[in-house]
Protein backbone atom coordinates (compact mmCIF):
# COMPACT_ATOMS: atom_id res chain seq x y z
CA UNK A 1 0.00 0.00 0.00
CA UNK A 2 1.38 3.12 -0.78
CA UNK A 3 2.83 5.78 1.93
CA UNK A 4 1.40 9.49 1.18
CA UNK A 5 1.55 12.44 3.50
CA UNK A 6 -1.14 14.60 2.52
CA UNK A 7 -0.29 17.71 4.16
CA UNK A 8 0.71 20.69 2.16
CA UNK A 9 1.02 23.91 3.08
CA UNK A 10 -0.61 27.31 0.96
CA UNK A 11 -1.58 30.83 1.82
CA UNK A 12 -5.11 31.67 2.82
CA UNK A 13 -5.44 33.64 0.02
CA UNK A 14 -4.71 30.40 -2.59
CA UNK A 15 -7.86 28.89 -1.12
CA UNK A 16 -10.35 28.26 -4.72
CA UNK A 17 -12.44 26.05 -6.12
CA UNK A 18 -10.28 25.00 -8.53
CA UNK A 19 -9.00 22.19 -5.66
CA UNK A 20 -10.66 18.86 -6.38
CA UNK A 21 -8.72 16.66 -4.76
CA UNK A 22 -8.72 18.94 -1.49
CA UNK A 23 -10.68 17.34 1.27
CA UNK A 24 -10.54 19.82 3.98
CA UNK A 25 -8.55 23.05 4.79
CA UNK A 26 -6.69 23.56 8.11
CA UNK A 27 -6.68 27.01 9.92
CA UNK A 28 -4.35 27.70 11.80
CA UNK A 29 -5.81 30.71 14.10
CA UNK A 30 -4.26 30.89 17.05
CA UNK A 31 -2.80 27.69 17.80
CA UNK A 32 0.71 25.79 17.97
CA UNK A 33 3.00 25.67 15.18
CA UNK A 34 3.54 22.08 16.76
CA UNK A 35 0.24 20.75 15.02
CA UNK A 36 1.06 22.36 12.04
CA UNK A 37 4.32 20.43 12.23
CA UNK A 38 3.19 17.06 13.99
CA UNK A 39 0.28 16.72 10.84
CA UNK A 40 3.30 16.91 8.29
CA UNK A 41 4.68 14.50 9.88
CA UNK A 42 1.78 11.91 9.58
CA UNK A 43 1.00 9.43 6.88
CA UNK A 44 -2.35 8.65 4.62
CA UNK A 45 -2.95 5.35 2.85
CA UNK A 46 -4.97 7.32 0.12
CA UNK A 47 -4.70 9.98 -2.56
CA UNK A 48 -6.09 13.07 -1.08
CA UNK A 49 -5.02 16.82 0.14
CA UNK A 50 -5.37 18.55 2.93
CA UNK A 51 -3.91 22.30 2.60
CA UNK A 52 -2.71 23.89 6.23
CA UNK A 53 -2.97 27.61 5.72
CA UNK A 54 -2.75 30.20 9.02
CA UNK A 55 -4.76 33.26 9.67
CA UNK A 56 -5.42 35.79 12.72
CA UNK A 57 -8.27 35.35 14.38
CA UNK A 58 -9.73 39.21 13.10
CA UNK A 59 -9.08 37.44 9.36
CA UNK A 60 -10.52 33.94 9.80
CA UNK A 61 -13.96 35.27 8.74
CA UNK A 62 -12.77 36.24 5.51
CA UNK A 63 -10.94 33.06 5.31
CA UNK A 64 -13.98 30.76 6.38
CA UNK A 65 -15.99 32.83 3.46
CA UNK A 66 -12.89 31.15 0.79
CA UNK A 67 -13.53 27.81 2.46
CA UNK A 68 -17.22 28.06 1.80
CA UNK A 69 -17.01 29.20 -1.77
CA UNK A 70 -15.14 26.44 -2.56
CA UNK A 71 -17.25 23.95 -1.00
CA UNK A 72 -14.33 22.70 1.36
CA UNK A 73 -15.02 22.10 4.97
CA UNK A 74 -12.23 24.26 7.18
CA UNK A 75 -10.81 22.86 10.34
CA UNK A 76 -10.10 25.63 12.11
CA UNK A 77 -7.45 25.50 15.24
CA UNK A 78 -8.66 28.76 17.12
CA UNK A 79 -6.17 28.11 20.53
CA UNK A 80 -7.63 28.98 23.60
CA UNK A 81 -10.40 30.76 23.28
CA UNK A 82 -13.29 30.56 20.15
CA UNK A 83 -13.79 33.81 18.43
CA UNK A 84 -17.16 35.68 19.16
CA UNK A 85 -20.09 33.06 17.47
CA UNK A 86 -21.31 35.61 15.77
CA UNK A 87 -18.00 35.58 13.08
CA UNK A 88 -17.96 32.14 12.84
CA UNK A 89 -21.75 30.88 12.32
CA UNK A 90 -24.52 32.42 9.32
CA UNK A 91 -26.38 35.41 11.08
CA UNK A 92 -29.26 35.01 8.13
CA UNK A 93 -29.94 31.28 7.37
CA UNK A 94 -30.69 28.64 9.29
CA UNK A 95 -27.73 25.92 10.50
CA UNK A 96 -27.10 23.03 12.74
CA UNK A 97 -24.63 22.63 15.15
CA UNK A 98 -22.88 20.30 17.45
CA UNK A 99 -20.89 21.90 20.42
CA UNK A 100 -18.36 19.49 22.42
CA UNK A 101 -17.95 20.48 25.74
CA UNK A 102 -17.36 19.48 29.77
CA UNK A 103 -19.91 21.72 30.90
CA UNK A 104 -22.14 24.91 29.77
CA UNK A 105 -19.49 27.24 31.14
CA UNK A 106 -20.09 30.89 32.34
CA UNK A 107 -22.56 33.58 30.70
CA UNK A 108 -19.81 35.50 29.31
CA UNK A 109 -16.62 34.84 27.27
CA UNK A 110 -14.46 38.02 26.78
CA UNK A 111 -17.19 40.09 26.56
CA UNK A 112 -19.46 37.87 23.96
CA UNK A 113 -22.09 34.70 25.10
CA UNK A 114 -20.14 31.60 24.95
CA UNK A 115 -20.85 29.51 22.49
CA UNK A 116 -23.86 27.10 24.08
CA UNK A 117 -25.54 30.18 25.49
CA UNK A 118 -24.96 32.29 22.29
CA UNK A 119 -26.68 29.14 19.87
CA UNK A 120 -29.49 28.20 22.15
CA UNK A 121 -30.89 31.96 22.20
CA UNK A 122 -30.44 32.32 18.75
CA UNK A 123 -33.16 32.25 16.33
CA UNK A 124 -31.60 30.58 13.02
CA UNK A 125 -30.55 27.75 14.85
CA UNK A 126 -32.75 25.01 13.63
CA UNK A 127 -31.22 22.41 15.32
CA UNK A 128 -28.37 21.64 17.75
CA UNK A 129 -26.89 18.86 20.07
CA UNK A 130 -24.61 19.17 23.17
CA UNK A 131 -22.27 16.25 23.33
CA UNK A 132 -19.72 14.49 26.01
CA UNK A 133 -20.91 17.29 29.08
CA UNK A 134 -20.38 15.81 32.63
CA UNK A 135 -24.03 16.66 34.27
CA UNK A 136 -22.58 18.87 37.48
CA UNK A 137 -20.92 20.69 35.22
CA UNK A 138 -23.89 21.58 33.61
CA UNK A 139 -26.64 24.50 33.91
CA UNK A 140 -29.86 23.28 34.59
CA UNK A 141 -31.04 26.48 33.07
CA UNK A 142 -29.42 25.80 29.89
CA UNK A 143 -30.66 22.41 29.83
CA UNK A 144 -34.17 23.48 30.31
CA UNK A 145 -33.64 25.66 27.67
CA UNK A 146 -32.37 23.09 25.31
CA UNK A 147 -35.20 20.86 26.13
CA UNK A 148 -37.48 23.63 25.13
CA UNK A 149 -35.81 23.82 21.67
CA UNK A 150 -35.47 20.44 21.59
CA UNK A 151 -32.23 20.25 20.88
CA UNK A 152 -29.98 16.84 22.23
CA UNK A 153 -28.02 16.88 24.77
CA UNK A 154 -25.67 13.66 24.98
CA UNK A 155 -23.99 13.34 28.23
CA UNK A 156 -20.70 11.57 28.46
CA UNK A 157 -21.92 8.30 30.46
CA UNK A 158 -24.54 8.28 27.73
CA UNK A 159 -21.62 8.68 24.90
CA UNK A 160 -19.46 5.83 26.78
CA UNK A 161 -22.13 3.13 26.52
CA UNK A 162 -21.95 3.23 22.98
CA UNK A 163 -19.54 6.02 20.97
CA UNK A 164 -21.13 4.73 17.31
CA UNK A 165 -24.45 5.82 19.07
CA UNK A 166 -23.26 9.66 18.28
CA UNK A 167 -23.35 9.19 14.49
CA UNK A 168 -26.82 10.08 13.93
CA UNK A 169 -26.58 13.02 16.24
CA UNK A 170 -23.40 14.84 13.98
CA UNK A 171 -24.80 13.60 10.96
CA UNK A 172 -26.26 16.65 9.42
CA UNK A 173 -24.38 18.85 11.88
CA UNK A 174 -23.05 22.14 9.37
CA UNK A 175 -20.54 23.30 12.43
CA UNK A 176 -19.39 21.80 15.41
CA UNK A 177 -17.19 23.59 18.55
CA UNK A 178 -14.64 21.07 20.04
CA UNK A 179 -13.29 21.81 24.00
CA UNK A 180 -10.75 20.19 24.22
CA UNK A 181 -11.05 20.16 28.03
CA UNK A 182 -13.92 17.91 27.35
CA UNK A 183 -10.51 15.28 27.24
CA UNK A 184 -9.71 14.42 30.73
CA UNK A 185 -6.56 16.20 32.57
CA UNK A 186 -4.63 13.01 32.35
CA UNK A 187 -5.15 12.06 28.23
CA UNK A 188 -5.06 16.32 27.59
CA UNK A 189 -2.64 17.18 30.59
CA UNK A 190 -2.78 21.38 29.36
CA UNK A 191 -2.38 23.47 32.94
CA UNK A 192 -5.73 25.06 32.39
CA UNK A 193 -7.13 21.76 31.95
CA UNK A 194 -8.30 20.88 35.20
CA UNK A 195 -10.96 18.55 34.57
CA UNK A 196 -9.89 14.78 36.07
CA UNK A 197 -12.54 12.83 34.24
CA UNK A 198 -13.56 13.10 30.87
CA UNK A 199 -13.19 11.54 27.26
CA UNK A 200 -9.90 9.28 26.74
CA UNK A 201 -7.63 10.02 24.03
CA UNK A 202 -9.23 7.69 22.02
CA UNK A 203 -12.80 8.74 22.38
CA UNK A 204 -12.37 11.78 21.08
CA UNK A 205 -10.47 10.72 18.00
CA UNK A 206 -13.36 8.18 17.26
CA UNK A 207 -15.70 11.58 18.03
CA UNK A 208 -13.74 13.40 15.42
CA UNK A 209 -14.50 10.40 12.89
CA UNK A 210 -17.98 10.23 13.32
CA UNK A 211 -18.18 14.37 12.96
CA UNK A 212 -15.84 14.20 9.62
CA UNK A 213 -18.57 11.63 8.30
CA UNK A 214 -21.34 13.90 8.65
CA UNK A 215 -23.29 14.89 5.20
CA UNK A 216 -23.13 18.37 5.64
CA UNK A 217 -19.96 19.53 7.33
CA UNK A 218 -18.37 23.45 6.81
CA UNK A 219 -16.66 23.69 9.51
CA UNK A 220 -15.10 22.51 13.19
CA UNK A 221 -13.74 25.00 15.40
CA UNK A 222 -10.85 23.64 17.81
CA UNK A 223 -10.59 25.15 21.39
CA UNK A 224 -8.79 25.08 24.68
CA UNK A 225 -6.28 24.50 22.50
CA UNK A 226 -2.38 25.54 23.04
CA UNK A 227 -1.46 29.09 21.39
CA UNK A 228 1.01 30.15 19.05
CA UNK A 229 3.53 30.60 21.55
CA UNK A 230 3.29 27.23 23.97
CA UNK A 231 5.01 24.30 23.26
CA UNK A 232 2.96 21.25 24.92
CA UNK A 233 3.65 18.15 22.79
CA UNK A 234 1.32 15.59 24.38
CA UNK A 235 -1.42 18.34 23.62
CA UNK A 236 -0.42 19.45 20.31
CA UNK A 237 -0.13 15.83 18.74
CA UNK A 238 -3.74 14.79 20.26
CA UNK A 239 -4.82 17.73 18.41
CA UNK A 240 -2.65 17.00 15.66
CA UNK A 241 -4.16 13.30 15.71
CA UNK A 242 -7.99 14.19 15.82
CA UNK A 243 -7.23 16.99 12.83
CA UNK A 244 -5.87 13.59 11.11
CA UNK A 245 -9.38 10.98 12.29
CA UNK A 246 -11.95 14.10 10.64
CA UNK A 247 -9.28 14.47 7.07
CA UNK A 248 -9.34 10.92 6.76
CA UNK A 249 -13.22 10.52 7.77
CA UNK A 250 -14.05 13.57 5.14
CA UNK A 251 -12.19 12.08 2.55
CA UNK A 252 -13.83 8.12 3.20
CA UNK A 253 -16.96 10.24 3.07
CA UNK A 254 -20.02 9.38 0.92
CA UNK A 255 -22.35 11.99 0.75
CA UNK A 256 -25.86 10.53 0.52
CA UNK A 257 -29.15 11.46 1.32
CA UNK A 258 -32.86 9.63 0.86
CA UNK A 259 -34.67 12.94 0.22
CA UNK A 260 -31.96 14.08 -2.88
CA UNK A 261 -31.47 10.54 -3.77
CA UNK A 262 -34.64 8.57 -3.18
CA UNK A 263 -34.98 6.34 -5.85
CA UNK A 264 -31.39 4.88 -5.79
CA UNK A 265 -31.53 1.02 -4.96
CA UNK A 266 -29.13 1.46 -2.55
CA UNK A 267 -31.52 2.76 0.18
CA UNK A 268 -34.18 0.03 1.41
CA UNK A 269 -37.18 1.19 2.82
CA UNK A 270 -38.59 -1.27 6.65
CA UNK A 271 -42.16 -0.49 7.63
CA UNK A 272 -42.89 -1.64 10.78
CA UNK A 273 -46.87 -1.38 11.39
CA UNK A 274 -47.13 -0.81 15.98
CA UNK A 275 -49.33 -3.15 17.16
CA UNK A 276 -52.63 -1.71 18.97
CA UNK A 277 -52.97 0.62 15.97
CA UNK A 278 -52.74 1.40 12.42
CA UNK A 279 -49.61 3.60 12.94
CA UNK A 280 -46.51 2.52 10.88
CA UNK A 281 -42.90 3.51 11.09
CA UNK A 282 -41.04 3.92 8.11
CA UNK A 283 -36.94 3.11 7.75
CA UNK A 284 -34.37 3.68 5.37
CA UNK A 285 -31.15 1.90 5.36
CA UNK A 286 -28.49 2.82 2.55
CA UNK A 287 -26.93 -0.62 1.87
CA UNK A 288 -24.01 1.28 0.97
CA UNK A 289 -22.87 3.11 4.33
CA UNK A 290 -25.41 1.16 6.50
CA UNK A 291 -26.70 4.59 7.50
CA UNK A 292 -30.12 4.56 8.69
CA UNK A 293 -32.78 7.50 8.89
CA UNK A 294 -36.54 7.30 10.11
CA UNK A 295 -39.52 9.57 8.92
CA UNK A 296 -41.97 11.88 10.61
CA UNK A 297 -44.88 12.59 9.13
CA UNK A 298 -46.15 16.34 9.16
CA UNK A 299 -49.99 16.47 8.03
CA UNK A 300 -50.13 20.29 9.21
CA UNK A 301 -47.17 20.71 6.58
CA UNK A 302 -48.06 17.87 4.50
CA UNK A 303 -44.21 16.95 4.47
CA UNK A 304 -42.28 14.37 5.78
CA UNK A 305 -38.91 15.06 7.72
CA UNK A 306 -36.18 12.53 7.25
CA UNK A 307 -34.22 12.26 10.47
CA UNK A 308 -30.84 10.30 11.54
CA UNK A 309 -30.95 7.03 13.18
CA UNK A 310 -29.15 4.63 14.35
CA UNK A 311 -29.74 0.35 13.88
CA UNK A 312 -30.65 0.34 17.48
CA UNK A 313 -33.73 2.71 16.73
CA UNK A 314 -34.88 0.16 13.69
CA UNK A 315 -34.06 -2.55 16.49
CA UNK A 316 -36.32 -1.29 19.34
CA UNK A 317 -39.30 -0.66 17.38
CA UNK A 318 -38.85 -4.17 15.78
CA UNK A 319 -39.38 -5.31 19.02
CA UNK A 320 -42.87 -3.49 19.68
CA UNK A 321 -40.93 -0.30 21.48
CA UNK A 322 -41.21 3.02 20.30
CA UNK A 323 -37.42 4.71 19.80
CA UNK A 324 -36.66 7.24 21.87
CA UNK A 325 -35.33 9.44 19.46
CA UNK A 326 -38.25 8.71 17.08
CA UNK A 327 -40.63 9.94 19.84
CA UNK A 328 -38.40 13.35 20.75
CA UNK A 329 -38.31 14.29 17.20
CA UNK A 330 -41.93 13.38 16.42
CA UNK A 331 -42.44 16.07 19.07
CA UNK A 332 -40.35 18.30 18.07
CA UNK A 333 -41.83 18.38 14.76
CA UNK A 334 -45.25 18.18 16.37
CA UNK A 335 -45.05 21.28 18.60
CA UNK A 336 -42.82 23.69 16.74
Amino acid sequence: MKETRCFEKISAGAISPAMPSCVAVVVNAGGSQEVMEYLQQMYYAQEFKVYLTETSLEKLPQVLARCHEAGIPAIVNCGKALPPAAALLPTDTPYTASVVSPGSYGEMTDGAPDIISYVINDNWAAHAACIGYQGYYFSPDKSRKLRERYFEQMRLGELREGISTVEPVVRESRYTFLDFNAVRHSDYPAPWNTYPNGMYAEEICTLARYIGFGVALKGVFLHSTPSSQESLPICNRLVAETIWHLCQALASNIIETPAADGDDEHFIRKIISLEGNNEQMVFINSSTTDRWWFEISVPEYKKTILVPCSINDYKSACCGDIPLRWLFFYQKYSIL
